[in-house]
């Protein structure tokens, strides 16, 4: 790590060191890992945090998931922060950054190296621990399929740092630097992903009627998926399901194909809404594979349950807003995307909150997206200021 250091403050006592989180943040962003295989962004995050920010313990959950544990001076309230640790399968495109993903196929496009440095900015803020209470930093695996969160509750380490506070943050481009995006009730959207599965019988493509091809099945089944999502969306259940992925057939001009599957995403504000479409759609499937003499498999291969801020938490992320000054900006409409934040949220008061990364940033998920080194302050400041409310004004009520 580079030895001179900016160090920065966050009220009469809490300081971080920007520069060595800016490199941080680089070498994660050279280093991405998709999701289930974080293996060696967690052995790299564990050990700056020994080196420069140490915790109190670690706690090892599912997958590479752990805990870095900060107990405070006496007991009391228990809050935590979540981070997530994976990137995406997208290949990056920025051949000006010195810091570019070393890996043909892998890139942090979410942000999630950004998450990762303003967590470790937090905990050099806890050098100084709590008077009373104590802080759990959850670095999550698995966020981008859905699974790292569920999968890190039901753990039984869990158990031992359930907490009475969790918040989480995302960047989130299209906003202004450095703004507080968020509202109460759901944030981000309820998501199912499935893919449907045709088998028939493969023919001579100048004799169709000898086989019997998926290639009509499937395409109606799009169709029906337009009719079903205009039927459930609207101003408040905000519903969407979109094709993704399909699959059929050889490059032949005498084969008729004997197989094939589509794959959808389902996403609604609730996720009553989301399991209502998928059964008029599956239903649809099951109606056209015996139309075209067809069997049929189904498989769920994601579900994000619809991240929900509990009134109170959504006031805390207000006051935290104004405490470090930011713009807060109130949203009428949850995001469309999902984030298994939901699954922590579901469980514990909680909330989430967006983030601003310049209204002309690259949009997440693109391949020239790159998380902004100058919102590792504000994110520190929010979650500072979080921890905090949480620990004594909020908790002493």
């Amino acid at each position: 790590m580079i030895q001179t250091l900016q160090e920065l403050q966050i009220g009469p006592e809490l300081k971080f060191h920007l520069n060595q989180l800016i490199e941080l943040r680089h070498w994660l962003h050279a280093h991405p890992e998709v999701s289930r295989q974080e293996a060696e962004t967690a052995k790299y995050m564990r050990r700056f945090l020994t080196d420069y920010a140490a915790p109190d313990a670690f706690v090892p959950l599912s997958g590479a998931g752990f805990a870095a544990i900060y107990d405070g001076a006496k007991p009391g309230k228990t809050v935590m922060l979540r981070t997530e640790l994976d990137a995406l399968p997208i290949h990056e495109v920025n051949q000006d950054l010195p810091y570019r993903s070393v890996y043909d196929g892998v890139g942090h496009k979410c942000g999630h190296d950004g998450h990762m440095t303003i967590m470790a900015g937090v905990a050099q803020t806890l050098a100084k621990r709590p008077d009373s209470g104590r802080v759990v930093l959850l670095f999550q695996p698995d966020e981008e399929t859905g699974t790292g969160a569920r999968t890190c509750c039901v753990h039984p380490n869990f158990e031992s740092i359930r907490p009475d506070f969790a918040f989480a943050l995302h960047n989130l481009p299209g906003f202004a630097k450095g703004a507080v995006v968020c509202k109460s009730g759901t944030f981000a959207s309820a998501v199912k992903y499935v893919a449907i599965k045709y088998a028939g019988k493969e023919a001579h493509s100048a004799q169709p009627e000898t086989g019997a091809s998926p290639s009509f099945a499937m395409a109606e089944l799009t169709l029906k998926a337009r009719e079903i999502e205009a039927r459930y969306d609207n101003a408040d259940t905000y519903a969407l399901i979109v094709p993704i992925y399909t699959e059929m057939g050889v490059q032949s001009s005498g084969v008729c194909p004997g197989s094939g599957e589509v794959h959808y995403t389902l996403r609604a504000a609730g996720g009553d809404v989301v399991e209502r479409m998928w059964q008029e759609l599956s239903a649809a499937a099951e109606a056209l594979a015996e139309t075209y003499g067809l069997t049929l498999e189904f498989e769920t291969r994601e579900e994000f349950a619809a991240n929900s801020n509990s009134q109170l938490a959504f006031d805390m992320i207000k006051r935290a807003a104004t405490g470090a000054n930011a713009e807060f900006v109130l949203i009428d409409r949850p995001f469309r995307w999902g984030e298994d934040f939901g699954e922590i949220t579901q469980r514990y008061e909680g909330g989430m909150f967006g983030l601003g990364a310049g209204e002309n940033q690259p949009d997440l998920h693109n391949p020239d997206y790159n998380f902004p080194d100058d919102l590792i302050e504000p994110g520190v400041a929010m979650f500072s200021n979080l921890i905090r409310l949480a620990l004594t004004e909020v908790a002493g009520r």
